[in-house]
């Protein structure tokens, strides 16, 4: 009820009839509120101090791809207006998008992975200089790569996780080639969460919080960890086909940040100290291995993914979007689905912690070349 009080005390004249509270990320007290309007809203207020840093960057965000709404195909939220409890921490109000949360493991190729494409192709192709007064942090090759490599270094020491997927990854990592790409607008945080579907078709991207100037890669690392291989590929070659610009080896780098990002579960896990989160981190650590030792893995050198780059310049229309069981026999078993779905939540809930882990938090990038990494 405070929050719903200070929800209103935002935007002054809005009458709210039901409200719901959010626990999805720790750091930022959330409360969706429903008016008499028939519209939808979204009080935020921090939770922490890591709270504070995020909403700033949320509002300052989407106050700027407002202003650019008209070049994307996805709706973005609106900051209505904002306010301060009594111990003068600032919430905001925003506008709360209509839509519901893709559910990845009944997704087949089709017009979900099309707009998905189709969407980040779009943020990405944003000219850099379009939101330069919002202060993002920017990240160029070498300082992610170097992020990357630190962290393996982490893993590693831990003793937990497979000598084969810490071998996969340091070569992957050795392959400078694979890292020459031009940074890009990119949202940071995908995750069911984040994205908004109306039947199929992407609608909306919430959660600006963790934007930044870096590999556009990354907005790809859920969807290759969560969905079926088939709908990643399908959503790569509509990324390629309306963005050609794209680097050679960005699907490569995509499935290894996938990969990197069980690993930096298991760290997470083991700060927290849950050993039962550990248990778990360290069996889907166990089924990856295994799938790359069945085969089941593709190779993350820089040429392995060039044919998707060919196939983009002769993509077909889009055909309908298939459920999951229309495509089961042509996947994988009925087993394997049940372990990407829980591998899909493991990447929901590393989002909510990769703004404050996953990059160093200093914004500003000393130009460094790859080869000096090495």
């Amino acid at each position: 009820m405070i929050l719903a009080a200070l929800a209103a005390d935002a935007s002054p004249g809005k009458n709210f009839r039901h409200y719901l509270k959010v626990d999805s990320n720790p750091d930022l007290e959330t409360l969706r509120l429903w008016g008499a309007d028939g519209q939808a809203y979204e009080f935020k207020i921090p939770a922490n101090s890591a709270g504070i840093s995020e909403l700033a960057t949320e509002q300052m965000v989407v106050q700027s791809m407002r202003r650019l709404a008209s070049r994307v195909p996805f709706e973005i939220p609106e900051s209505l207006g904002q306010t301060r409890d009594s111990d003068g921490t600032t919430g905001v109000l925003f506008t709360l998008l209509e839509g519901s949360s893709p559910d990845l493991s009944r997704l087949g190729p089709g017009l979900f992975s099309k707009s998905f494409g189709e969407a980040l192709a779009a943020l990405h192709s944003l000219q850099i200089d379009a939101i330069a007064d919002s202060g993002l942090p920017q990240y160029d090759s070498a300082a992610i790569l170097h992020q990357k490599v630190s962290e393996l270094d982490r893993m590693a020491a831990t003793g937990r996780v497979p000598a084969q997927l810490l071998s996969r990854w340091e070569q992957a990592l050795e392959d400078i080639g694979l890292f020459r790409f031009h940074s890009t607008i990119t949202h940071g945080g995908l995750s069911s969460d984040a994205v908004l579907i109306n039947g199929q078709q992407v609608v909306g991207l919430t959660n600006w919080n963790a934007m930044s100037i870096g590999d556009p890669a990354e907005d790809f690392r859920w969807l290759s960890g969560g969905a079926l291989p088939s709908t990643f590929e399908d959503a790569m070659l509509h990324y390629r086909a309306a963005r050609p610009s794209a680097d050679e080896n960005f699907a490569q780098r995509a499935m290894l940040y996938s990969e990197l990002e069980l690993g930096t579960w298991l760290l997470h896990c083991l700060a927290v100290g849950d050993p039962v989160q550990i248990q778990q981190a360290e069996e889907l650590l166990a089924e990856l291995k295994d799938n790359l030792e069945a085969g089941n893995l593709k190779d993350l050198t820089a040429t392995s993914f060039v044919g998707l780059a060919a196939a983009a310049t002769i993509i077909p229309a889009a055909t309908p979007t298939q459920e999951i069981a229309a495509v089961a026999e042509e996947s994988e078993p009925a087993a394997d689905d049940a372990e990407e779905v829980t591998a899909a939540s493991i990447f929901d809930e590393v989002a909510g912690i990769e703004g404050t882990e996953s990059v160093d938090s200093d914004p500003e990038t000393k130009e460094t070349s790859l080869d000096e990494l090495f």
